[in-house]
């Protein structure tokens, strides 16, 4: 089954990174909820898979788990579907209408994926990973973090990269190299100005299509970590508490974001 295949790539790159170390002491409680019909054994294999992500972000940026977390794994559209209904309390008319346009969420410490319609390993990685970078992203900003849009969005898929390519996740190497490639090949691509609100970056992806959309947003957050390393990105974050986002970007990256937006260029 591929839920099994995902969580027991994803404990086995991870290993390595654990062996030596105790389990961390969590300030929050983790809750991985597995459809009907997985096997006991692809439910342990998520369970040891998505703890190692967390002790990535502790032992890498040194950001404990603070907040309780619930995790839901789907295997198939039907039920991402009914978790939208059931963790979100949604109509099911709204549901059926986000499931069909994502495939993970995370609202409120409840992510969601739908691992069934994924077909890609390495993508399912991707997709779980990215969507816990977006709570770690509500955690530290105590859920200010959508102020950017673009860097709501271009953190999550650059630090979900990160992750898979460091803890040697396979097709994970050289994840820049081709999204500029894919970049070049793209018939427009949008400003950061336009994807700096959420209305304008949801704009964008029905325009130009969600993977050059995030793609996008991501080179711009890797030019930034270029300059000032991939803990800058928690710094912006956590600054978000208690400044506007225009400082918290700031004292984050040392220039303004409206210069930076202006200035960038993906290739």
């Amino acid at each position: 089954m591929k839920i099994k295949s995902l969580v027991m790539t994803l404990a086995a790159c991870l290993f390595l990174l654990n062996v030596c170390f105790s389990p961390p002491a969590y300030g929050g409680r983790v809750d991985v909820i597995v459809d009907h019909g997985v096997d006991k054994d692809a439910e342990a294999q998520a369970r040891a898979a998505v703890n190692g992500i967390f002790d990535f972000f502790q032992k890498t940026y040194g950001i404990g788990l603070q907040r309780d977390i619930r995790i839901k794994l789907s295997c198939d559209k039907l039920n991402y579907k009914k978790a939208f209904m059931n963790e979100y309390g949604v109509s099911e008319a709204r549901a059926a209408s986000e499931a069909k346009g994502s495939l993970g969420v995370q609202r409120g410490g409840t992510l969601l994926v739908d691992l069934g319609d994924i077909r890609d390993n390495y993508y399912q990685l991707f997709v779980l990973c990215h969507e816990m970078v977006h709570f770690y992203q509500g955690q530290e900003s105590q859920d200010k973090h959508g102020a950017i849009g673009w860097m709501l969005e271009g953190s999550a898929e650059a630090l979900a990269a990160h992750i898979l390519e460091t803890v040697g996740v396979k097709g994970a190497k050289g994840y820049k190299n081709r999204s500029l490639e894919m970049l070049k090949k793209a018939r427009s691509i949008p400003s950061l100005e336009i994807l700096h609100t959420q209305p304008g970056l949801m704009a964008a992806c029905g325009t130009d299509g969600g993977r050059v959309t995030y793609t996008t947003a991501a080179m711009a957050v890797l030019t930034l970590v270029e300059w000032r390393g991939y803990p800058a990105l928690f710094t912006y974050f956590r600054a978000l508490k208690s400044s506007r986002p225009d400082d918290a970007f700031y004292q984050a990256f040392g220039t303004k974001v409206s210069d930076f937006e202006k200035s960038f260029r993906p290739f």
